[in-house]
């Protein structure tokens, strides 16, 4: 039997892993159990467990202490719903960030113990990567080293909106990235389309056949942004721009003109009255407007693809990438997009991709963490943090739990 390239790869790597689980994690003792916090049914709130087992490295991982939990209004839905629970988990597909106490990886991978990484646990069916816990679990590839000047509280909450902003842009609209240096151009479309074996089956059409190189997004072409002030908004107009495109972004202005200003928009449209901002966007956006991003909801993107059928040329397909829910009926000269997220951790090229640019967007300052709103209290915090998201008084903003507070932060911000 034919052994597919990446695990034919990876055969050859397991031969050089350095150790297995070490007595002692980091610099201190190992300890025998930790504290979880665990959903047993959708409709009760989560409980707190103090006798949980640590999880087990497996080839490739690296064992994290969680010091801050990242939440976002999403979370409170999934987890209301029940979308993330499975026999003994709490909230899964979600963020952290924290250090790095014990690994199981290839000798060349370049994080080490001791540093601070910020998580994205994109498969959220893997139990030890869950997020509400001291310790959890992380691939190497999609672990987010944190440069040493920025505050890791401040980027904990930026993990899942980057890594949906970055597919929905690189995969979805296929837009052209540079990096490094010598800014050499890198497409994680092609990226992925380079490794059919480690695309799952049901991203496969999104990956290879819902958009094709003719109609890939080009430098200086407009997108538009609805609900451009969520998280996820934020980092999609930055990437947007870096990626050459001009953006145009729908949000409450009143509220958020000036921090939408700050990251580069280059037109903003009022959302109040949505029959107004679609002759706003008709009068003040030049020529086709072919490419759309909806954050907020199936009728915001139904409302996403009115606008583009209606601004679209004839010769091209346009494209609405559909981050919170598709619109209830399709129009036929629209491509409507769903964000194969799971590629982040099931492509280690894409995911190495993500994770080694937002470092180095972090590092050079060219991408802007969002404000966020730090809560005390560790674990027992998440229930009421939950509630304080669900009635939406953190728009526009972050949210991040303070699971342990590091011995020298100060310490560790001058090290730059």
């Amino acid at each position: 039997m034919t052994m597919a390239p990446s695990k034919a790869i990876m055969t050859t790597i397991e031969a050089t892993a350095i150790t297995s689980f070490p007595p002692t994690i980091y610099d201190k003792p190992m300890p025998y159990s930790q504290r979880q916090l665990l959903r047993h049914d959708h409709r009760q709130p989560y409980r707190l467990h103090t006798d949980r087992k640590i999880p087990i490295l497996k080839f490739g991982d690296l064992l994290v202490e969680v010091y801050g939990i990242g939440l976002n209004p999403a979370d409170c839905k999934s987890a209301d719903l029940g979308y993330l629970l499975s026999s003994s988990s709490g909230l899964n597909e979600r963020e952290f960030i924290g250090i790095i106490v014990a690994s199981e990886v290839d000798q060349r991978c370049p994080l080490q113990m001791g540093e601070w990484v910020l998580a994205v646990p994109t498969d959220y069916r893997d139990i030890r990567k869950s997020t509400f816990q001291e310790y959890t679990i992380v691939c190497c590839y999609n672990a987010i080293r944190i440069p040493k000047h920025v505050d890791p509280f401040k980027v904990a909450s930026m993990g899942v909106a980057y890594v949906a902003a970055g597919l929905s842009l690189g995969v979805c609209l296929g837009v052209t990235f540079t990096k490094g240096p010598k800014e050499r151009e890198f497409n994680l479309l092609e990226i992925a389309r380079r490794r059919p074996e480690d695309v799952p089956d049901d991203i496969i059409v999104e990956v290879f056949d819902a958009l094709a190189p003719c109609y890939q997004a080009q430098p200086g072409e407009w997108l538009l942004v609805y609900g451009a002030s969520t998280i996820t908004g934020q980092v999609i107009i930055q990437l947007a721009k870096l990626g050459g495109l001009k953006v145009v972004g729908v949000a409450d202005l009143s509220k958020h003109q000036q921090l939408l200003q700050s990251l580069g928009t280059d037109i903003l449209v009022e959302s109040s009255n949505l029959d107004q901002a679609k002759r706003d966007i008709k009068q003040l956006v030049p020529g086709s407007l072919r490419f759309a991003v909806d954050t907020v909801g199936p009728q915001t993107a139904a409302w996403c693809q009115q606008v583009l059928a209606e601004r679209t040329s004839s010769s091209k397909l346009s494209h609405l990438v559909a981050l919170a829910g598709t619109p209830p009926t399709y129009s036929p000269n629209i491509q409507v997009h769903t964000v194969p997220i799971k590629l982040f951790h099931t492509s280690q090229y894409v995911g190495g991709h993500l994770s080694k640019w937002l470092y180095e967007l972090l590092d050079t300052h060219k991408l802007l963490p969002p404000e966020v709103e730090s809560v005390s209290g560790g674990l027992d915090a998440i229930n009421g943090a939950l509630e304080i998201l669900k009635q939406g008084k953190t728009a526009g903003k972050g949210m991040v739990i303070r699971i342990k507070e590091p011995d020298s932060l100060i310490e560790c911000l001058a090290q730059a």
